[in-house]
């Protein structure tokens, strides 16, 4: 994806140059924690040749998130580094490479095949996707192990402890069991009768095309007929919207989150669902919401709670 494509979507600053008046203070030992990251600080502003555009505030990079900083089309991922400060006009990264334009300049000459070096550099600064969605993990999974942690989920998790089922499971007879479960076969129904039952989790394995998403797309519909709240999460945006495909003509809305761009929107075709734009899940800092087939609807990020 392009520069100026991912810039619309927030998640680029493109046509960045560095700024030379600015002189950042020597970066101390204690300032950088001993990073090996933050060894080189430079200032970014829009090149002049652009128009001027939004403020940078209004995309998905904040102050405090890793980036990747380039230059196109083949000098990519020059430096990593994270945001130090960020204003409309704007941006100041500490990075773990140099950034020095005359070498740079000599690399896209070389690149070209041209004997001329570029007057301009031109950079595009990524927020770093993968840096950031790793490092949730981690913190998520360290959580475990504090004094003050989740035990129940360290059990469960770290210690293989056998997850627990409830003896009054629901009669298949029921409703809206039956309502929703009467096109499975046994195996299916079985299935969805220990989930109903689970009192910590419940899996569910069966080989490519048993039917695993239908019973999944079942399973929310009795859940949310009995008077309950399902979170639905998958490590990528495509399963998640396969089983939102089969929620159709449901009298239920559906809060998808995820980045606009990457969310499949024909999976929504009869259903009302709204797509929020998420700069930081945890802290719920929504950039945008769309209500798909019906308005589009900008709004700010919600205060923090």
């Amino acid at each position: 994806m392009g520069a100026s494509e991912r810039e619309a979507k927030g998640r680029c600053f493109s046509s960045m140059v560095i700024d030379t008046s600015f002189h950042p203070k020597p970066i101390s030992t204690e300032a950088s924690g001993g990073s090996r990251i933050h060894r080189f600080t430079y200032r970014f502003v829009k090149a002049q040749t652009v128009v001027p555009s939004a403020s940078l505030l209004n995309g998905q990079l904040h102050s405090g998130d890793a980036v990747t900083v380039s230059v196109e089309p083949g000098l990519l991922a020059l430096a990593r580094g994270f945001i130090l400060d960020l204003t409309p006009t704007e941006i100041v990264l500490g990075v773990d490479h140099e950034l020095c334009t005359e070498s740079i300049s000599a690399r896209l000459a070389t690149l070209q095949q041209s004997s001329r070096k570029v007057l301009q550099v031109v950079f595009r600064i990524d927020k770093d996707e993968l840096f950031s969605g790793l490092g949730r993990i981690r913190d998520n999974l360290a959580q475990l192990f504090y004094a003050d942690g989740d035990t129940k989920r360290l059990n469960l998790v770290v210690d293989l402890k056998a997850p627990v089922f409830d003896d009054n499971v629901p009669s298949q007879a029921d409703v809206p069991f039956a309502q929703y479960t009467a096109h499975l076969n046994a195996n299916q129904r079985q299935a969805i009768t220990k989930i109903l039952s689970a009192q910590d989790y419940a899996l569910i394995l069966g080989m490519p095309g048993t039917g695993k998403t239908t019973v999944i797309a079942a399973v929310i519909k009795t859940l949310v007929a009995m008077g309950k709240t399902v979170l639905l999460t998958s490590y990528t945006h495509s399963a998640v919207d396969t089983i939102l495909a089969k929620l159709t003509n449901v009298d239920f809305g559906i809060l998808r989150l995820g980045n606009v761009d990457k969310v499949f929107t024909p999976s929504f075709p009869l259903c009302a669902v709204w797509v929020f734009g998420v700069t930081d899940v945890l802290g719920l800092g929504v950039r945008s919401i769309q209500m798909y087939k019906n308005s589009h609807l900008p709004i700010g990020k919600p205060r923090r709670r």
